[in-house]
């Protein structure tokens, strides 16, 4: 029996913890809270979130293009292969929602390194970390290339 080298077991059952855990986590913070804990989780809760809660195309769309075989992808999936998919989709969403292009790209390109700064506060930067860099910035703005055409698809 071959195994799909594209989500070997081992990640998939470490998804599948992370996801437990993050269940069982929401599952005490409601017991402990009550209807508060939505709170916690939802930033306008007095918005209309519940209502909207099955038209989240972006979010769908971002897994699905994560999902996908495309270059940029795979890329990525491999620069945060720490994160879960739902994870990583969470969090570009979030950042799909910063006005200014410069700040996005930014946060995407913090995003790829796991909140670790690129650049050293040390003058003394070798070719590679700047090469790093280049790379993260351009698979960045790739990523955010993408997410355009597939939003303006939508609309």
């Amino acid at each position: 029996m071959a195994t799909n080298p594209k989500n070997p077991p081992e990640e998939k059952l470490a998804e599948f913890t992370k996801l437990l855990e993050s269940s069982r986590k929401l599952q005490a913070d409601i017991l402990n809270y009550g209807l508060d804990a939505a709170e916690i989780y939802v930033e306008d809760v007095d918005g209309d979130w519940l209502e909207n809660w099955d038209s989240n195309t972006y979010f769908d769309s971002i897994i699905f293009l994560l999902e996908s075989d495309d270059l940029v992808a795979v890329r990525v999936r491999e620069k945060l292969r720490e994160k879960s998919t739902s994870e990583i989709a969470s969090e570009l969403e979030k950042m799909w929602q910063i006005s200014d292009e410069d700040d996005r790209i930014l946060a995407v390109k913090k995003l790829l390194v796991g909140g670790v700064n690129v650049a050293s506060s040390n003058r003394d930067i070798s070719d590679k970390n700047e090469e790093d860099g280049i790379e993260l910035l351009e698979l960045a703005e790739e990523l955010l290339e993408k997410l355009d055409q597939i939003f303006e698809e939508q609309e």
